[in-house]
């Protein structure tokens, strides 16, 4: 009987810290792997910013040049949609989880996977705040534009701007994929890399409960 008593506790011991290695290890992995994703956000949230920073002074130059009036006034608003982007990325930036001591690693790890659900939210939503408000602006710009002749203008980027019907209606087709290839990249960003990166986080939390 007390052989048996025994062994059923070095099982149990060993059964134990078998549980602590595995725990150990998910959570170092989870770690590099929140580290890296972390560092990939951040770099986009730079890359963003500073292209519609210089989008802004780009169409603000437009604006400037361009004398047709529907055409100015899509450049301003694209302007304001520049801004905009900048607020959601930067008002994105306040949930990031900095590490803290004072916190438990179960509250981290709440913490971590709001930050997550949040980027998840903010990427499957770029059909409605990043993609249909700049493309309605760009067929408000591409159709105001008239005859320069018409303004005594010179366009200095005449071979850039489109002048027949055709040649509006094929770069907005053009921008229409881009815009499709845009949403489906920031999808799969999503299914890829935010959801296994929550299940991961849902899954140490799993192990924490169970220890």
């Amino acid at each position: 009987m007390l052989e048996q008593e025994l062994k059923s506790i070095w099982k149990s011991s060993a059964d134990a810290d078998k549980i602590k290695f595995d725990l150990s290890r998910l959570m170092i992995d989870l770690k590099h792997k929140m580290d890296g994703l972390n560092k990939g956000i951040q770099n986009r949230d730079k890359r963003e910013i500073a292209a519609s920073i210089f989008g802004m002074l780009l169409f603000g130059y437009m604006a400037t040049q361009i004398p047709f009036p529907i055409t100015k006034a899509a450049c301003i608003m694209t302007i304001g949609w520049f801004g905009y982007v900048i607020y959601r990325l930067r008002n994105a930036q306040k949930h990031k989880v900095t590490e803290d001591l004072s916190l438990s690693f179960k509250e981290q790890l709440v913490n971590q996977k709001k930050y997550m659900t949040h980027q998840g939210q903010l990427l499957d939503s770029v059909l409605y705040w990043y993609v249909l408000p700049p493309f309605i602006l760009n067929v408000v710009f591409i159709m105001g534009l008239g005859d320069a002749a018409a303004y005594d203008w010179t366009p200095r980027f005449e071979n850039i701007l489109p002048e027949t019907m055709n040649d509006k209606l094929r770069m907005l087709g053009f921008i229409a994929l881009f815009n499709g290839f845009v949403v489906w990249l920031n999808k799969r960003a999503v299914k890829k890399q935010i959801k296994p990166a929550i299940q991961e986080i849902e899954r140490v939390q799993l192990q924490l409960e169970n220890a």
